[in-house]
């Protein structure tokens, strides 16, 4: 059997290392499922005690249907599953999101070979263990791509979500404009603030630690569910936006919607006091 290599730090997680050697010693059962690769914070040496197994299983191509078929048997290896079920809310519904018994989450995703490692987020990842270096040799011919984030998507949508949202607002939507102010900061500010500190887009995940000198200008995004609050919260994310992302545009050479954000700065300059 081929050597599994744990990542460094897991030893103090004794849940998460009873989890994954189980998972690994079934996957090397199987003859074609040929290496396993952990991601995320696990891969990056930040995991905690509330971090999950992020797990691809990479499959011959011309298996993959077979291996595929047999994921239940995989995925009940390690314990008692008590919740599953797979990634479509994420766009990936090959992805099995499993929840044991002592609650440690993993999610076992499954690559072919020749698709291996197809996508940025495939990187940085650890091999856990491989057959005949398949992985590792993949992995080192691969390109590491620099943080990116496509500035011209974010302008054609910003304005068109600020205006949604200001309409929740004047109109007492407090709720579904608190949801708006939470899409502004997941899909627009916080990746472009990752990229801006050299890092790469992940949401809101651990955007505490991305913030900095920011930190209170963040903060004010974040608004209590009445009118004058969601209002300044809103105000606030535009000004980071363009604080964050007209540098981007400009680096990109994106031309600024100013057709949308003429009339959309001019509405948010009136504020609570809109009208059609």
């Amino acid at each position: 059997m081929p050597g599994i290599e744990l990542p460094p730090g897991i030893e103090a997680l004794a849940p998460q290392r009873a989890k994954l050697l189980s998972i690994a010693q079934a996957a090397q059962g199987d003859p074609d499922i040929v290496g396993m690769v952990i991601k995320g914070s696990f891969a990056l040496g930040i995991a905690d005690e509330f971090s999950d197994l992020d797990l691809s299983l990479v499959i011959t191509d011309g298996n993959f249907d077979e291996v595929f078929a047999r994921r239940p048997q995989l995925v009940s290896a390690p314990g008692d599953v008590v919740a599953t079920f797979t990634g479509e809310h994420v766009g990936l519904p090959r992805l099995r999101i499993v929840l044991y018994d002592d609650l440690v989450h993993v999610d076992f995703s499954y690559v072919r070979l020749g698709e291996f490692p197809n996508k940025p987020e495939d990187l940085p990842c650890r091999v856990i263990w491989e057959r005949g270096g398949l992985l590792s040799n993949r992995l080192a011919a691969a390109t590491h791509p620099s943080p990116h984030i496509d500035a011209a998507w974010l302008e054609a949508r910003m304005w068109t979500w600020v205006w949604y949202t200001h309409t929740k607002i004047l109109r007492g939507e407090l709720y579904e404009a608190l949801n708006g102010l939470q899409l502004l900061r997941t899909w627009v500010l916080f990746p472009l603030l990752a990229v801006t500190r050299g890092q790469r887009p992940g949401g809101s995940r651990r955007a505490e630690q991305l913030v900095g000198e920011l930190q209170e200008d963040f903060e004010a995004t974040v608004a209590a569910p009445d009118r004058p609050a969601t209002m300044k919260a809103l105000e606030k994310c535009v000004e980071l936006y363009l604080q964050l992302a007209d540098p981007i545009l400009e680096q990109q050479g994106v031309e600024k919607a100013e057709r949308a954000r003429r009339p959309v700065l001019d509405a948010l300059h009136a504020g609570l006091d809109y009208e059609p």
